[in-house]
């Protein structure tokens, strides 16, 4: 396992609000990348998909340090920890709708107006499955050993059925952590007409859950213990 150093938050100063955190971002180059798989008929069939801009997408999935200042902004209900505590965990208990809101307040702390094309948002699958892979084709993006899972993912062997601090585990090629495992991601796009799309596994998932390419939904209202999100933003062309 690799050494890991806890990250630094950076305090941001707003007219609306004294702090807030801003969240650490990992620059990602656009390219190429085959999305799917062989493996289910949800992920079928591989097809190739070009990014054809470059971005920035949050290198920890959000934590309740950042969602409950929001909430404590906007005075709105904290989400249940489930017991497990808060801090540098993941928040867990958001609904898509939850994510859209918490994303919109940060661009409005920031001044960033919500039809700016660099604004904070949430990934869409092809970008969540291009950033997980990290340039790699194998079925995770440290290859396809399922022993090595646990140095990288909290999962159903490892996780003790809860989730954990962010960061704990290796990074991906490209240095984004949790990216299997940990909590499940919305994401911005639709599964279908009805559900949003979820990805990256969680800690109560089996290790062929926490695919690159595994695909998972739910109702843009739903809330659960093994759900939660990170950020992403367009850069400048």
């Amino acid at each position: 396992m690799s050494n890991f150093k806890k990250p630094t938050m950076i305090r941001v100063n707003a007219s609306q609000a004294d702090n807030f955190l801003k969240p650490i971002m990992q620059s990602v180059s656009k390219g190429e990348f085959m999305m799917g798989s062989d493996e289910y008929s949800d992920e079928k069939p591989m097809h190739k998909v070009t990014i054809n801009y470059d971005f920035e997408i949050s290198k920890y999935q959000v934590t309740f340090d950042e969602y409950d200042l929001y909430c404590e902004d906007v005075k709105k209900e904290k989400p249940k920890d489930n017991g497990w505590g808060r801090g540098r965990r993941p928040v867990i208990n958001v609904s898509w709708n939850d994510a859209v809101a918490y994303y919109q307040w940060l661009n409005t702390m920031l001044g960033i107006h919500e039809s700016h094309p660099c604004r904070y948002r949430l990934p869409t699958e092809a970008e969540l499955e291009y950033s997980t892979k990290a340039g790699t084709t194998t079925k995770w993006s440290f290859g396809d050993d399922e022993v090595k899972l646990e140095e990288y993912a909290w999962y159903d062997k490892n996780s003790e059925a809860e989730t954990h601090p962010t960061g704990e585990l290796n990074p991906n090629p490209w240095g984004l952590y949790d990216m299997h495992g940990n909590v499940s991601e919305w994401c911005g796009d639709w599964y279908n007409k009805d559900i949003k799309g979820l990805r990256g596994g969680s800690w109560s998932y089996i290790s062929d859950r926490t695919r690159s390419a595994y695909r998972n939904y739910g109702s843009p209202t739903g809330r659960n213990i093994d759900r939660g999100f990170r950020l992403l933003r367009t850069l400048p062309l």
